[in-house]
């Protein structure tokens, strides 16, 4: 699919014209886009061919004097299909979903103009704004509601409507964030709500040949791409086409169309489409599942970390580095070079038990604070849980202990997540270097490392509807949950079959997106399957603490030896940030 032209400045004036209807068998001269004509031709005279409810289909004279009597029955045969499903479902369908295209619009007529001329190879078709202004501000502009379409396609009827579907999103997001928001959207969201087209039409429900398994291919060709740096390659189409894909299932198709009643562009118009309906994911958690979807593939653990729909149940993109085995006395380093939005994934594995039981990553770059790192523990049966770190440089390291015993695979995530709207066709990247290396780690304590688990476990409930009291330890809930049972205000947090008490609701401030919104009630017989614990740790320190009810921490100084014998569990620990441990009260040290 060709890139689209857009003019960014809104243009305050236009030319009213008088509404004059075509009539069938009219000739007319059209300014096309050489970059896309077959012929690199800037302008062509088209005659009228086919008049429907909704549109004129024209079609090029070079090209229709250059075939048989026979072709060109053939070829009025299927414009007539294209046009009746241009009436029947394309518009009608878009237009309740999207918004309304410029209606009458710059020609006074309430109907869209479609060129069919040969257009250049792997080119179904494209949109130029620049017909949506004068010939005083734009003297290329055919001062038309206008769409080309790719003539020698036209006998697969299949692709001419998902392509006509697509080009028509185009008129529709030009009408409905250009003109009357006077907002200028970045290309990969427009393109992306022109790929969902197809699938809101039904036209990928089968997907063997379908549209989407094409952008799902591209997709598996280079899951690196950035999904909003757009070079108008095969790539760009396939982060776009499966992101929205990804969007309507886990999400709400809603969301695709809602970024277009917004003020912004972008992320951040994707963020406010978010919010607006209800959603807590914001726009970095839901690119991150999507990540993960992709190269997992694997719902059973979390319902948005895969797809659902036939065919993509088995689509799987490959790692951007695997790393296996790392021994006793060695270090690796991964350093790349990573741009905004831009999906990297580095497969850890095979990771076997040693002396140096604790895998140690450090994260180094100029602009540390432009990363936001999201990684994966596999557990030697194959369970995994997700984890979150925003590395700084007072803070760039991960410790997690159990290598060979508790996990034995990690896979990290990072991205780069500054920029949030006018992206351009060359995003600068930023280096990123990663270095892992085993260590010692004694006590050899359980990582329980801020597991990202309250927002996914909250959007989860209200997409899937569940009441509190279906919610028990066998469906899952994931570590991190906040919890409390019915008829009463303690919240807990849970992790494994383990929960503790926030004792003030001021620790939800000292957790990004944490707060009394995202408490899940629970049946007082759910929340007892759980082990009270008030054992915590800092990430950057060995010692482990016991909290009590008034809020004052107590350091257990005692060995690993003396720990197991005092009857505490490791599993029991949980991991704190600096503003949790510092809001609590020094207590005097629990002696061994």
């Amino acid at each position: 699919m060709p890139r689209k032209f857009y003019i960014l400045s809104f243009l305050l004036f236009a030319l009213t014209f008088s509404a004059s209807a075509d009539t069938l068998g009219q000739g007319e001269r059209f300014f096309i886009s050489p970059i896309y004509d077959a012929g690199s031709q800037v302008s062509v005279t088209a005659t009228l061919r086919y008049v429907s409810d909704r549109a004129y289909f024209y079609i090029d004279n070079d090209y229709w004097s250059g075939i048989s009597e026979a072709a060109r029955d053939h070829i009025l045969a299927n414009t007539e299909s294209l046009a009746k499903e241009f009436d029947s479902r394309i518009h009608p369908i878009e237009t309740e979903f999207f918004g309304s295209e410029p209606n009458p619009g710059i020609d006074n007529d309430p109907r869209t103009t479609i060129l069919l001329i040969p257009l250049i190879e792997n080119a179904g078709g494209y949109f130029d704004t620049t017909n949506e202004y004068s010939r005083t501000a734009a003297p290329n502009s055919n001062q038309r509601e206008m769409i080309y379409l790719n003539i020698n396609e036209l006998n697969d009827q299949a692709k001419m409507f998902a392509f006509l579907a697509h080009e028509f999103q185009h008129l529709i997001s030009f009408n409905q964030k250009e003109k009357l928001r006077g907002i200028a959207d970045d290309i990969w969201l427009n393109e992306l709500r022109s790929e969902y087209a197809p699938t809101l039409l039904g036209y990928d429900d089968i997907y063997e040949g379908s549209h989407l398994q094409r952008r799902a291919r591209a997709l598996i060709s280079d899951p690196s791409d950035s999904l909003t740096e757009w070079k108008n390659m095969s790539a760009d189409y396939g982060q776009i086409g499966l992101f929205g894909e990804y969007i309507g299932e886990k999400l709400s198709p809603q969301v695709i169309s809602e970024t277009l009643k917004t003020r912004s562009s972008g992320i951040n118009s994707l963020g406010e489409a978010l919010a607006a309906k209800g959603f807590s994911d914001k726009p970095l958690g839901a690119y991150r599942d999507w990540l993960i979807a992709n190269f997992l593939n694997d719902t059973s653990v979390n319902p948005k970390f895969g797809y659902s729909r036939g065919g993509l149940s088995d689509l799987h993109t490959e790692s951007s580095r695997a790393v296996t085995g790392i021994q006793e006395n060695t270090a690796v380093t991964i350093s790349d070079s990573i741009k905004d939005w831009q999906g990297r994934v580095y497969d850890i594995s095979q990771l076997q038990a040693g002396n140096n039981n604790t895998l140690r990553i450090n994260f180094d770059s100029f602009s540390l604070a432009s990363f936001y790192i999201s990684y994966l523990i596999f557990k030697p049966d194959g369970q995994y849980q997700l984890y979150d770190f925003s590395p700084a440089p007072s803070s760039k390291e991960i410790n997690i202990p159990g290598i060979g015993t508790y996990f034995n695979r990690i896979v990290l995530i990072p991205i780069k997540k500054d920029k949030l709207s006018g992206f351009s066709s060359n995003e600068t990247p930023v280096s990123l270097t990663i270095s892992l290396e085993r260590v010692v780690s004694t006590p050899p304590t359980t990582p329980i490392l801020n597991p990202i688990s309250a927002q996914t476990a909250h959007a989860v409930v209200n997409n899937f509807q569940l009441e509190p009291s279906t919610y028990n330890l066998e469906t899952n809930l994931p570590d991190g949950s906040l919890i409390r049972a019915r008829g009463d205000y303690k919240v807990y947090v849970i992790n494994g079959s383990w929960r503790r008490h926030i004792v003030n609701s001021r620790i939800f401030s000292f957790y990004p997106g944490l707060g009394f919104e995202k408490v899940i009630e629970v049946d007082p017989a759910v929340l007892n399957q759980y082990q009270k614990s008030s054992l915590v740790r800092y990430a950057g320190s060995q010692r482990v603490y016991e909290v009590d009810a008034s809020g004052a921490r107590q350091w257990l100084n005692m060995g690993g030896e003396a720990f197991n014998a005092s009857g505490r569990s490791w599993e029991a620990i949980f991991m704190i940030n600096s503003h949790e441990l510092n809001y609590y009260l020094l207590g005097r040290p629990i002696l061994k």
